[in-house]
């Protein structure tokens, strides 16, 4: 049977600007055993070719912006999600409500106003669950997650667990054992989804039924299952 361990990025595997050498020697050791390892991640489409390019860090799939587009290990873009854009006005007039300094669409060129994802900085992180929660009150055909400061927006429906299934599906290896690790609540569907992992001391600690202390922790745990 094949593992599969999927990461998310900030703050799990990306910690204080660099994936440690110890991550990077577990992931290596997973791989070379015929795992699979890939990143799940609220960044934009720009990540993958930066992980795999300036950081040299190879990997079997990256999902971006909360389940929204996926990627192979190449990395080639093989499958999106768009969220409809014509309630984007109200959207931003309720990010201005909320105190909202800053927002970015992430979306190709040809879109009009559709977008793979909208993500909003609030004021702090407190702010930031309860305009999440207001989007998801007001906006059905929208998903939001809170994400430290950030409160990530999407079509309903996607997640990152939504994400995994579909690169399961995708990358065709049948029986696999999946394991999911974060540290923040943007990661809970899929930690829920799959008997997951929070990384040890995040904000997530309490609400997830597992903890690691980094990749490395998980690599080792995994490997005896």
């Amino acid at each position: 049977m094949i593992k599969l361990i999927a990461s998310d990025f900030d703050g799990t595997l990306f910690r204080s600007g660099v994936i440690s050498e110890r991550d990077r020697a577990a992931v290596t050791a997973w791989r070379a055993s015929g795992n699979l390892f890939g990143i799940v991640t609220g960044r934009g489409k720009e990540l993958p070719g930066y992980v795999t390019g300036e950081l040299q860090f190879a990997l079997d799939f990256v999902v971006c912006s909360n389940g929204a587009m996926i990627f192979n290990g190449t990395p080639e873009l093989i499958e999106t999600h768009t969220a409809p854009g014509n309630d984007r006005t109200l959207l931003e007039e309720l990010a201005r409500e909320h105190g909202a300094n800053h927002w970015g669409y992430n979306q190709d060129e040809g879109m009009q106003g559709d977008f793979y994802q909208l993500s909003v900085l609030l004021p702090d992180d407190a702010v930031s669950v309860k305009f999440a929660e207001a989007v998801n009150e007001k906006f059905p055909e929208l998903t939001a997650f809170q994400n430290g400061r950030n409160t990530d927006i999407i079509r309903r429906g996607i997640s990152k667990a939504t994400g995994i299934e579909r690169v399961v599906e995708l990358l065709g290896h049948g029986d696999v054992t999946v394991a999911a690790v974060g540290d923040n609540f943007n990661d809970m569907p899929m930690i829920e989804a799959f008997n997951g992992y929070a990384i040890a001391g995040s904000p997530i600690t309490a609400h997830a039924g597992n903890t690691c202390a980094d990749i490395a922790d998980l690599c080792e745990i995994m490997g005896k299952i």
